[in-house]
This record gives structure tokens, sequence and C-alpha cells, in this order.
């Protein structure tokens, strides 16, 4: 009895037959075990394929694309490069140079002494800038400021960096002046 060869052989009652350890649990655990395996391998694939994706319309992993976005004007320029053989990159994004010519300053003087704020716009004027007629004004105050129009914060802090001492700040509101200036610098003491 027990012959594992013979396929008459019968359990002695009360006894269970055993399980060969090569089966593993019939056909139901079978099955289950394979559709763990093919979810698994899903998964996977899904994982690795958004790993190497850059996010072009070409098929995936085909090498990249290059793409420059530009403009003239104060829109940020996006430069995306995907080389061959890289998995991903992050897109660069850098705001667009504004010339001189583009930023316009009003220069006032608040410091008491004459003539101050005409020998400012003239050298920002040698600088590039477009500049409108100088002018005094009071109370006289200490320290110079940058007055800054919104979205104008770059260049008006570039072109700050050409006034000793000058603190950037965004412009007051309501504008204490009527002007279409970027840049209001107030000179003072």
């Amino acid at each position: 009895m027990n012959d594992p060869q013979d396929p008459n052989d019968q359990p002695e009652p009360g006894r269970s037959q055993r399980r060969s350890s090569r089966g593993g649990g019939g056909p139901g655990f079978s099955a289950a075990r394979g559709a763990a395996l093919i979810a698994g391998a899903v998964i996977l694939g899904v994982v690795l394929l958004n790993a190497i994706d850059d996010g072009n319309s070409g098929p995936v992993g085909d090498g990249g694309t290059s793409s420059t976005t530009s403009s003239a004007n104060s829109n940020p320029t996006t430069t995306t490069t995907v080389a061959a053989g890289t998995a991903s990159t992050a897109p660069t994004t850098t705001p667009a140079a504004i010339s001189p010519a583009q930023v316009t300053v009003l220069v006032l003087n608040a410091s008491g002494r004459s003539g101050v704020a005409s020998t400012l716009t003239d050298t920002l004027k040698a600088k590039g800038y477009k500049t409108l007629p100088a002018n005094n004004v009071s109370p006289v105050r200490a320290g110079t400021v940058v007055d800054v129009k919104a979205g104008k914060t770059a260049p008006c802090t570039t072109m700050a960096a050409l006034v000793p001492g000058a603190k950037v700040q965004p412009m007051p509101t309501p504008q204490p002046f009527v002007t279409d200036a970027d840049c209001i610098v107030v000179i003072g003491s």
C-alpha cells in the first residue's frame, strides 16, 4: 500500500492522500499564480514606459526631439532638448532678455542737491535706456529707491545696479506720479 507508482493504490481509511510537492495546489492555484505574474509584468511595463517617455509625439524612446520657443518681447523662452540615449529631461525656462531700449525710466531728485536727477538720466540714456525728463520732488528723503511696475522686476533690477545704493521695491498703489515709466528712480540724500 501507498505505492506512488500504482494508480489503483487507495489511501488507507482515515488517511488522506498526500499531494505531490511539485503540483503546488491544483489548477486553481496555478491560475491565480499566473494572473499575479501577468499583473506584475503589466505594472512593471507601465512604470518603465513612464520612466523613458519624454512626452514627445514620436514613439517612446525614439531618441527625442528638440524644440525651441522664443520671442522678442518679455514673454519667457522655453527650450526643451532630448539627446539620444537619455531617459528623460526636464524643460528649461529662462526669461527672455529685455534690452535697455525696451525699459522706460523716470529719475526724480528728492535729495535736495541740484542736477542729480539730470546727471543720472544722462547716464542711463548713454547705457541705452529710454528715459523721461528728470524732475525734482519734495520732500527731501533719505535713501534711493527704484519703484518697479508689475512685470518689469528683472529689467528694473538690472538698471538699478547702475544706481549706487538703490533699493528695488514694487510700484506703490496708487502711483504717486502719472507716468508711463517702467521704473521710477527716486534719488534721496
